[in-house]
């Protein structure tokens, strides 16, 4: 082989990793931040089950759960809505509750993460429960995760359960980088499976249909409901206002209830007096 064909094969050579290194360099630091958003997310933190949750009376046989979202507390919704119901629509046999996961839903990646592990381990107290018949869950946002991992344990270990979960404008992504886990994934172990969207809401799977539920949005009803929160808080305050007022199909739904609203479809409500 001659120097000067020597010299062109080098300069091919050269050339073929250059362009390799021009095609996997920019992508390196994306890379690296999906590897770190990963792991940064799958360790759970803080570490522990400080959780608070209402306590639970021994005479009752249905169970309804109201969960706030990422960085509140009940106090914002949760436990006012718990006394309105308790005094306004409950039986005796129902009481509702709340859960207070404040300190682990701060953070944006691990939130839910540890929503999904709060909730495995608030349905695997439950399931101890003998009396426990009915079981509807409500989260909000971020808290979504919390009823979902209560729903999974409670159907595996309890099936004879009958679980409703409700989701209000819930969070989709799972683990950093699972975007549509929860639009996926909502409403699929449950019996029944309720969501209310606000498509001017930003949050991922907040503003669009899930796959199992009967998906409600509400986004044209805020106007004129002299409601002046953001967005992503809308469907909260529509789903307290409708229940109070015995209004929202999907409380104790009826077979036509179930028949005209029925699962993994949605409907855009304009026209509700609030």
């Amino acid at each position: 082989m001659t120097r000067s064909q020597k010299e062109k094969r080098f300069l091919g050579l050269s050339v073929k990793r250059w362009l390799w290194l021009l095609v996997l360099l920019p992508g390196i630091p994306f890379i690296a931040a999906s590897l770190f958003i990963v792991v940064y997310s799958n360790i759970p933190w803080p570490i522990g089950e400080d959780v608070r949750m209402t306590r639970i009376s021994n005479d009752i046989n249905e169970l309804i759960i109201l969960i706030h979202g990422k960085g509140d507390n009940p106090s914002s919704w949760a436990e006012g809505f718990a006394a309105e119901l308790e005094k306004n629509i409950l039986t005796s046999q129902q009481q509702a509750v709340t859960v207070d996961w404040g300190q682990y839903s701060n953070d944006l990646f691990r939130s839910t993460l540890n929503g999904r592990r709060i909730g495995h381990d608030i349905g695997s107290k439950l399931v101890r429960n003998n009396k426990l018949q009915r079981l509807h869950l409500i989260g909000h946002s971020a808290g979504s995760f919390v009823v979902y991992g209560i729903c999974e344990i409670v159907r595996k270990k309890r099936a004879e359960v009958f679980i409703q979960t409700s989701y209000l404008d819930p969070v989709s992504i799972y683990g950093g980088i699972d975007w549509g886990y929860g639009t996926r994934n909502f409403g699929s172990c449950a019996n029944i499976s309720d969501a209310y969207i606000d498509r001017d809401d930003g949050v991922p799977g907040s503003n669009a249909p899930l796959d199992y539920p009967h998906t409600f949005d509400v986004t044209a009803l805020k106007n004129g409901a002299s409601f002046n929160g953001s967005p992503h808080v809308w469907p909260i305050e529509y789903y307290r206002r409708a229940v109070l007022q015995q209004r929202l199909p999907y409380w104790n739904p009826t077979r036509k209830v179930l028949s005209d609203f029925p699962p993994a479809s949605a409907t855009e409500l304009k026209h509700f007096s609030l």
